[in-house]
């Protein structure tokens, strides 16, 4: 993808989030917290703490040497109250509803095993083991 393809598609994101959320805030101003407002504010809380987790488990500005499929499971451990929290707070789904938190729990398990994996395939084709990988850029960046 070229540069500027890829910072258009940045900026478009990061405009429609902006918007959204400002949207939103006018919109509880206005009408009260009614549920396409509330359920859109949790998703967009769920999307900004999971790039906070993301950025905490996997840029290395907080844990310097994890290996990672602790990181992986970190993520994994720390995300899943988080989104059902979100899920609870923007009443994605009935909360007295126990088939709908094991469909919804089993549903984030499924997904993450199967990007976990299709990420650990992809990436050992292209570039080798996550730890080599860690090991040369510490190499490269002098830590």
């Amino acid at each position: 993808m070229n540069t500027l393809l890829k910072g258009a598609l940045t900026r478009t994101c990061v405009v429609f989030t902006a918007a959204m959320a400002l949207w939103c805030v006018i919109g509880l101003a206005f009408a009260g917290p009614v549920e396409g407002i509330v359920i859109t504010l949790s998703l967009l809380g769920a999307c900004a703490a999971l790039c906070a987790l993301q950025a905490f488990w996997f840029t290395g500005a907080v844990l310097a040497r994890v290996s990672y499929p602790a990181r992986i499971a970190g993520f994994g451990i720390t995300a899943l109250p988080v989104l059902a929290l979100c899920a609870a707070a923007g009443g994605w789904f009935p909360i007295d509803s126990a088939g709908a938190w094991i469909t919804f729990v089993s549903i984030y398990l499924v997904t993450l095993a199967s990007v976990t994996a299709g990420y650990t395939l992809h990436y050992r084709r292209t570039v080798g083991s996550f730890d080599a990988a860690l090991a040369r850029y510490r190499k490269e960046h002098g830590q």
